[in-house]
């Protein structure tokens, strides 16, 4: 699946790095600090929750945007889910518009808010 979003991603003009459990995906967040970060909550070793908890904390990570991609659809794992920082939830299956509609969407709303941080007359 990763490599399935890492492609439509690709095709709509985005650059992607894939890891592939979640205690490689914080450290390499910490590592090439990207705009946007897409996180499954079942993930080999640490789950996506608490990736997403610990990338929210950390000083390094905690302005990136965090988009969960999963099958689980139970309220309690939305709920945890933005809990633990996320901005955004998408349900797989999921289209491809979707998907780049809500990953262009945290973007924006990521780089208004960025802006707006800087705006003296604020």
């Amino acid at each position: 699946m990763s490599q399935l979003i890492s492609g439509i991603l690709t095709d709509a003009g985005f650059s992607t790095h894939i890891s592939h459990n979640g205690e490689n995906g914080f450290e390499t967040a910490e590592n090439i600090l990207p705009d946007i970060i897409l996180l499954d909550i079942m993930l080999p070793g640490i789950d996506g929750i608490e990736v997403c908890r610990l990338l929210s904390t950390s000083k390094k990570t905690k302005h990136i945007p965090v988009i969960m991609v999963t099958v689980k659809k139970e309220l309690s794992c939305k709920l945890a889910s933005y809990i633990s920082g996320a901005k955004r939830f998408v349900s797989k299956p999921f289209g491809v518009d979707e998907l780049i509609y809500e990953v262009n969407n945290a973007l924006n709303q990521y780089s208004n808010s960025k802006s707006s941080q800087y705006d003296i007359n604020a």
